[in-house]
């Protein structure tokens, strides 16, 4: 069966996948996860006021939305680990979750209501 959401643990352990704190399968130190989660509702909750993205429930994200967040708090949270933010990833992973969070044209005509 094909994931259709992704849980918050599984965009912490991305992000730490990201950052290179672990190889793929491996478990993250409960530090390393910690320090990756005090970066995380911050973030979703600068995304919904930038109005970036809004992500309702952190353990319910959509698959479509799953990587973008997690190089997101990957690169937020960096500099605890010893990279520097990467602007050009930042706007990159910004502009794709606006590009799917946005409406496609329908192509139907308006229709005006007169008082």
């Amino acid at each position: 069966m094909v994931d259709v959401v992704k849980t918050r643990a599984q965009t912490i352990e991305r992000a730490g996948i990201n950052l290179g704190l672990v190889q793929p399968g491996e478990a993250l130190s409960s530090e390393d996860y910690n320090t990756l989660d005090n970066f995380f509702d911050p973030l979703i909750a600068q995304l919904a006021a930038d109005r970036v993205f809004y992500i309702s429930n952190s353990d319910a994200i959509s698959v479509s939305v799953f990587l973008p967040v997690a190089s997101l708090l990957a690169n937020y949270a960096g500099p605890s680990f010893g990279s520097p933010i990467n602007d050009a990833a930042l706007m990159r992973d910004q502009n794709t979750l606006r590009r799917i969070g946005s409406t496609d044209p329908v192509y139907t005509p308006q229709r005006g209501e007169y008082f």
